[in-house]
C-alpha cells in the first residue's frame, strides 16, 4: 500500500512538473519589504512568486492590463496601475487575499511610496512640464503636488525628504551618446531644488535606495547604468559616482525596472525575456519561476470571412480567382463557389498573378524573413505551393511584380544595399535575367505589344528628377529618352509603338517617339464616297482580264498553293525613333486639378481607357476613354467611391470596393460582382512570428546605413527569432522587436502593435486652463493659469486664483476626483460653476480635445516669448517660433517673417522643441539670399528697393535645444555652417534620418528610418547633434519659474548685432 501511494505521488509530481511552465517576458519586478516576495507583471496580471524561486501564484485576473506593481513599507498593500475603468488609474491589491480597490480616479503613475504606508509618491502628466511629482494619499483626498518636473522611474530617500529620479534616457538605446542621453537627479522636497547627480556620455536609468543601508547610517543608491552595450546595475556610496560599484557583468541583455527590498538590499531586475535577482551577497542570476497552472490561450483564431477581399486575380480565360484573405491565399471559381485555401503558412503578401494556362498561380510568400517567389498549380488533387526557380531564390527580397500586357513578366527586388532593382522574364516565366539600371526604378517596366522595347522611370537623387529609360531587349541595352521633374507613376504604350501614355503627376501626357499628325484621326467623308466609286471600276476590269484554268493540274497547283506556309519566328520589331527633339514631342492629354487621372489600358492606336478619382472626399471614381490627342472624352462608368486592386482581364475591368470584387465589361456593358463566405482560422502565435520576421526584413531592407550601424542583421535574426516563436502575445513581440532594434543605436524608430484586446478606451476633455494642485481647498479646485486665447477667458474673464467649485452639477470637494468629471465629455457642453472675486458665476463651454487644449497652451508660450522679445528690445527685434518643418509651418514661417517682422532690425528663430519634417531649405533660401540689384517704382514711392524682395538680410539668432529633432536639427547645422548667425541653448538630440510608416500585415506599425544626412566634412549628423555657439541650460527651477534663460541670452547676444 505504501508502495503504491508513493508511486501515485511519483506520477503525480511528474504530471504536475509537466503542467508547470516558465514563462517568457514577465515585467515590472517589485520586491517585498522583507526580501521574501517578488511580484511581477505577466500576461496583463500580477502574480508572486517567491525571492528564491518556485511556482508563481496568480495576484489578479482581470481583461484589463495591470502593471508597475510596488509594495508598501509595511508590507501590506501593493499599489500598481491598471486600465480597468478605460483610463490608467492608481489601485491598491492585499497580497494576501487578493481584495483590490481603486484610490482615486484621476491619472497618476505608481512610483514609489512614503515611509508612512499611507500616501504614494506618483506622477502625473501636464503640458507645462510634462511629468510631476504628486502625494498621493489612500483615503482618496485630493493628491498635492510635490514638484513639477519628475520621471516615473523614482525613489523617496529613506527620511523622506528627497527624490532621485532619472531625466532623459531611452531604455533600448544603451549605445547612445548626446544631449538626451538619461542623467540621475535628485530633488529635494522641501526646498525644490534640483541637483544632477550623473553627467556621463551614456545613459544612467532606475534609481532606488537602500532602506537597509540607512538603517546603519550609510547612504546608498543602487541604479543601472550603460557601459556602451548593456546596462548594468551599479551601488554608490555617499553620492561619490566617480567611486560607483558595478555589482553586474552582464553579456547578453541589459538590466531594467531595479527593485530593491527594504530590510536586506535584495534586489531584482528585469533581465529581456527574464527576472533575475541579486542576493545579499552579490551574486547574481535568474530567478526561477514555474506558473503551476494551464495557462492555455486561445490562439486558433476562427473568423467568417463575408465579402473582405483585398488583393486578387483572375484567370486569362475568367474562370478561376485567386486572392488573399488576412494571411493567407485562397482559390475559387470566378462565377462563385466553394474555397479552397492554398497555404497555411499565414506568410501570405503582396502580388497575385496567373501564368497564361490559366491554372498557375504566381505570387509572394515571407520565407525565413525575406519576401520570395512561389508558385501553386489549382487542380483537382495536391495544389503543391513550390519556390520559383530563379537566381534571387535564397537571396534576394521581391518587392512586387507585374505581369505585362505582352506577356512578359517583371520582378521588383532588393538586397542587402539596394532596392527597386529589376528582373524581367519571358511568357510562362522563362529566362529570368537581371535588368542593369543605374539608379532604383520607380515606375513600372511596360512592355511595348511586340514585346521587343520597354521604358521605365528612374529618379536622380542629386537634382530629384526622373528620367525615362528605353530598354531594346534584344541587344540588352539602355538609352535615355529624357528627364522629367514631375512624378511618373505610370507608363503605358500606344498600340503602333509609336507613343507612350504617361501618368504623370495626376495627369495623362502623351509623348512621341516620332512625330505624330494631329489631324490624323481627322475623317474626310468625301474619300468614301470616291473610293467607292473607283473600287467598282476596278472589279470590273478585273473580271474582264480574269483566266480561269479548270484543268486537273491546276487543281492541284492552286491546292499546294492553299497550304498555310511555315511560321517563321518573328523578327524583332525596328522601333522608330527620332531622338532629336524628343523632349518637345511631350503633350498634355488630360488633366483634372480636383482628381487623379491613371491610362488603364489601350484599345486602339487612337484610344484609351483611364480613371479619374476624386482627390477628396469619398474618391469616387469614374471610368472614361478619350483618344490620344484629348478628344473624344467621355465617361463611360461610375466605379464608385474608394476603390482599389483594379485589375483588367481582356476588356473586363475588376476592382475591389467595400470588400466586394466587383467587375465591367467594356464591351457589353455588362456588370456584375463576386462575393463569397467561408470560415478561416488561423494561429495567432505564428501570426506573431510572421509579424516580427516582417519587422526584420522591413528594416533590414530599407535602414539608410546598409551596414547597420555596425551590426550583422542576419545574425540578429537567428538571435531573435527563437524568441519570438516563444511569445505569447503581441506585446512580447514589441519587446523583442524594441530589443532588436535598439541594438542598431537609431532613431526614428518605432513599433506599434495592433490591438488584441478591445479595451475600453475612455477620453478625458480639456478645459484650457491649468489646475493649482499646491493648494488644497475645502472646497473647489483654485485654477493656477488660464491660456489667453481659451473661451474661459475671452468670454468669462476667468483667471488665475479663480475656483472651479462644480462641473456639471457636480460639486467639488477635497475627495472630488476633477479628471473622472472630464471623462466622455470631449466636444460636449460642459456647465461649470466657479468663484471670481467673491462672486459664485457659472460658464458653459464645449469640452476640448487634447491636440486642441495643446494648441492654446503653445500658442500661449509662443505669445509670451513674442512679448518677452518686444519688452527687452523696445519693439526693434522679432521673434517667430517654428513647432515642426511641415508646408504649413514654412507657410506660417513665411507670412509672419514679412507681415509681423518686416519692420524689424533683428530676428529670433526659435526651433526648440522642433518635431522635424523638410522645409530647411526652403527657410535656409529666405535667410541666404544676396541682394544684387535694387528697383524702383513710379507708382508707389519711387524709393529704391532691394532685390530680391522677400529676403531676409538683417541680423538673426536661433535657439536650439534637446527637443530639436530631425529637420528641426538640420535646419540650425546649416545655418551654423554657412555662418549665418549664433546658434543659443544647448546641443540637439542628434536624430536625423528621414523616415516613414510601414503598415505591417497584421495592422501593427513601424517607422523606417531610410535615408541619411551628413555635414559637408562627411560628419553623419545621427548621432552628432548640432552644438550651439553659446551653451545655455534651462535649470528645472528657471523651467518652473517660466524663466527662459535660453531666450533671454539670445535677445543679450542678438542687441549687439544692431546697436
Amino acid at each position: 500500500m505504501t508502495k503504491q501511494r508513493a508511486l501515485i505521488l511519483i506520477l503525480m509530481t511528474v504530471f504536475y512538473s509537466l503542467l508547470a511552465m516558465q514563462p517568457d517576458f514577465p515585467s515590472d519586478p517589485a520586491i517585498s519589504p522583507d526580501g521574501t516576495t517578488v511580484c511581477f507583471e505577466y500576461d496583463d496580471d500580477l502574480w508572486l512568486v517567491s525571492f528564491s524561486g518556485g511556482d508563481a501564484r496568480r495576484l489578479t485576473a482581470t481583461e484589463a492590463g495591470e502593471w508597475g506593481p510596488c509594495w508598501s513599507p509595511d508590507g501590506r498593500w501593493i499599489a500598481f496601475n491598471s486600465n480597468r475603468e478605460g483610463v490608467t488609474y492608481p489601485y491598491l491589491i492585499d497580497p494576501t487575499d487578493g481584495s483590490s480597490r481603486l484610490i482615486i480616479a484621476e491619472s497618476f503613475s505608481v512610483c514609489d511610496w512614503f515611509s508612512d504606508s499611507a500616501n504614494l509618491l506618483c506622477t502625473k502628466y501636464s503640458l507645462a512640464h510634462g511629468n510631476s511629482f504628486f502625494k498621493v494619499p489612500l483615503d482618496g483626498s485630493r493628491p498635492s503636488l510635490i514638484a513639477e518636473i519628475g520621471d516615473r522611474f523614482a525613489s523617496l530617500s529613506p527620511d523622506n525628504k528627497s527624490i532621485v529620479f532619472n531625466r532623459r534616457g531611452d531604455p533600448y538605446r544603451e549605445s547612445y551618446q548626446g544631449s538626451v542621453a538619461g542623467d540621475l537627479w535628485r530633488l529635494d522636497i522641501t526646498s525644490k531644488k534640483y541637483s544632477r547627480l550623473t553627467n556621463t556620455p551614456y545613459t544612467e536609468r532606475y534609481p532606488r535606495w537602500s532602506h537597509a543601508q540607512a538603517k546603519a547610517g550609510r547612504n546608498v543608491l543602487f541604479y543601472c547604468a550603460s557601459d556602451g552595450e548593456r546596462f548594468q546595475v551599479f551601488r554608490v556610496t555617499n553620492g561619490d559616482f566617480s567611486q560607483a560599484q558595478q555589482l553586474t557583468e552582464l553579456k547578453d541583455w541589459s538590466a531594467r525596472d531595479i527593485s530593491v527590498a527594504r530590510q536586506n538590499d535584495r534586489l531584482v531586475f528585469e533581465y529581456f525575456n527574464r527576472i533575475w535577482k541579486l542576493d545579499e551577497s552579490g551574486r547574481a542570476s535568474e530567478l526561477q519561476i514555474e506558473i503551476p497552472q494551464d495557462l492555455w490561450q486561445q490562439n486558433i483564431r476562427q473568423e467568417r470571412m463575408r465579402n473582405e477581399f483585398s488583393s486578387f486575380a483572375i484567370s486569362p480565360d475568367e474562370l478561376l480567382l485567386a486572392f488573399r484573405h488576412k494571411y493567407d491565399t485562397f482559390f475559387m471559381p470566378r462565377k462563385g463557389g466553394e474555397v479552397r485555401q492554398v497555404t497555411f503558412s499565414q506568410a501570405s503578401l503582396g502580388d497575385l498573378e496567373f501564368l497564361d494556362d490559366n491554372r498557375t498561380l504566381l505570387f509572394q510568400l515571407l520565407d525565413d524573413g525575406r519576401d520570395k517567389l512561389f508558385t501553386v498549380k489549382c487542380d483537382s488533387t495536391s495544389m503543391q505551393v513550390q519556390p520559383l526557380q530563379w537566381f534571387g531564390q535564397d537571396k534576394l527580397a521581391v518587392e512586387r511584380f507585374t505581369k505585362d500586357p505582352c506577356g512578359k513578366w517583371v520582378i521588383f527586388y532588393g538586397d542587402e544595399r539596394y532596392s527597386g532593382r529589376i528582373a524581367i522574364a519571358d511568357k510562362d516565366l522563362a529566362n529570368i535575367r537581371p535588368l542593369t539600371v543605374n539608379r532604383p526604378v520607380v515606375s513600372n517596366l511596360a512592355f511595348n505589344p511586340s514585346g521587343d522595347y520597354a521604358v521605365y522611370a528612374t529618379t536622380r537623387e542629386d537634382v530629384w528628377m526622373r528620367e525615362l529609360w528605353l530598354y531594346d531587349v534584344s541587344r540588352d541595352s539602355h538609352r535615355k529618352i529624357m528627364n522629367d521633374d514631375s512624378w511618373i507613376s505610370k507608363l503605358t504604350w500606344t498600340a503602333d509603338s509609336k507613343s507612350i501614355l504617361i501618368s504623370r503627376s495626376g495627369g495623362i501626357f502623351r509623348l512621341d517617339l516620332v512625330p505624330r499628325d494631329e489631324l490624323e484621326l481627322e475623317v474626310d467623308n468625301w474619300k468614301e464616297i470616291f473610293a467607292a466609286e473607283t473600287d467598282s471600276v476596278r472589279v470590273i476590269e478585273e473580271e474582264r482580264t480574269l483566266d480561269i484554268d479548270l484543268s486537273p493540274e491546276a487543281k492541284e497547283d492552286k491546292t499546294e498553293q492553299a497550304k498555310p506556309a511555315q511560321k517563321e519566328p518573328a523578327k524583332p520589331l525596328d522601333l522608330q525613333i527620332l531622338w532629336e527633339g524628343i523632349e518637345k514631342r511631350l503633350y498634355p492629354v488630360v488633366s483634372d486639378t480636383e482628381q487623379y487621372l491613371s491610362v488603364q489600358k489601350v484599345i486602339s492606336d487612337s484610344t484609351f481607357w483611364y480613371i479619374a478619382e476624386k482627390r477628396t472626399g469619398e474618391r469616387n471614381a469614374e471610368l472614361r476613354k478619350i483618344n490620344i490627342y484629348g478628344a473624344g472624352g467621355k465617361k463611360e462608368f461610375d466605379l464608385g467611391a474608394n476603390i482599389g486592386a483594379v485589375t483588367w482581364v481582356k476588356d473586363t475591368i475588376y476592382y475591389v470596393k467595400d470588400g466586394k470584387i466587383l467587375y465591367y465589361n467594356t464591351v457589353k456593358g455588362s456588370k456584375g460582382e463576386i462575393k463569397t463566405e467561408f470560415d478561416y482560422r488561423y494561429d495567432v502565435s505564428l501570426l506573431n512570428t510572421r509579424v516580427f520576421e516582417e519587422v526584420w526584413s522591413r528594416f533590414g531592407l530599407n535602414f539608410y546605413d546598409p551596414n547597420m550601424h555596425g551590426r550583422n542583421w542576419q545574425q540578429q535574426y537567428k538571435l531573435y527569432h527563437p524568441f519570438a516563436q516563444k511569445a505569447r502575445s503581441i506585446s512580447d513581440i514589441a519587446t523583442i522587436v524594441n530589443e532588436m532594434i535598439g541594438d542598431v543605436n537609431s532613431s526614428h524608430t518605432g513599433f506599434y502593435p495592433r490591438r488584441d484586446k478591445s479595451d475600453p478606451s475612455r477620453q478625458q476633455a480639456w478645459m484650457g486652463v491649468e489646475l493649482d494642485y499646491a493648494t488644497r481647498l475645502p472646497a473647489g479646485i483654485r485654477i493656477g493659469k488660464v491660456y489667453p486665447a481659451s473661451r474661459l477667458a475671452t468670454l468669462y474673464n476667468i483667471k488665475a486664483g479663480d475656483v472651479i467649485t462644480s462641473i456639471d452639477g457636480v460639486d467639488i470637494t477635497s475627495q472630488t476626483p476633477v479628471d473622472s468629471l472630464m471623462l466622455d465629455k470631449v466636444g460636449k457642453r460642459i456647465i461649470l460653476g466657479y468663484i471670481s472675486n467673491g462672486v459664485k458665476k457659472s460658464a458653459v463651454l464645449t469640452g476640448l480635445n487634447w491636440s486642441e487644449n495643446r494648441r492654446l497652451f503653445y500658442d500661449n508660450q509662443v505669445e509670451t516669448s513674442k512679448e518677452t522679445v518686444r519688452e527687452m528690445t523696445q519693439g526693434r527685434v522679432g521673434y517667430i517660433h517654428i513647432p515642426s518643418m511641415g508646408s504649413r509651418d514654412y507657410d506660417n514661417f513665411f507670412r509672419d517673417l514679412f507681415r509681423d517682422n518686416a519692420d524689424k532690425e533683428a530676428l529670433i528663430i526659435d526651433v526648440r522643441g522642433n518635431t522635424g519634417g523638410h522645409i530647411h531649405d526652403r527657410i535656409i533660401s529666405l535667410l541666404n539670399k544676396t541682394p544684387y540689384a535694387y528697383s524702383t517704382s513710379r507708382r508707389y514711392s519711387q524709393e529704391r528697393i532691394q532685390e530680391p524682395r522677400r529676403a531676409w538680410t538683417r541680423p538673426s539668432i536661433v535657439l536650439v535645444d534637446e527637443g530639436s529633432f530631425s529637420d528641426g536639427e538640420i535646419f540650425p547645422t546649416v545655418y551654423q555652417e554657412l555662418k549665418l548667425g549664433k546658434l543659443v541653448g544647448m546641443p540637439s538630440s542628434g536624430s536625423v534620418i528621414g523616415t516613414w510608416e510601414y503598415g505591417l500585415m497584421d495592422g501593427s506599425s513601424m517607422r523606417l528610418p531610410g535615408s541619411g544626412w551628413y555635414r559637408m566634412d562627411g560628419t553623419n549628423m545621427e548621432g552628432n547633434g548640432v552644438v550651439p555657439d553659446i551653451l545655455v541650460e534651462i535649470s528645472p527651477e528657471d523651467k518652473i519659474a517660466g524663466r527662459d534663460t535660453q531666450l533671454l541670452r539670445a535677445i543679450e547676444e542678438i542687441m549687439k548685432d544692431i546697436r
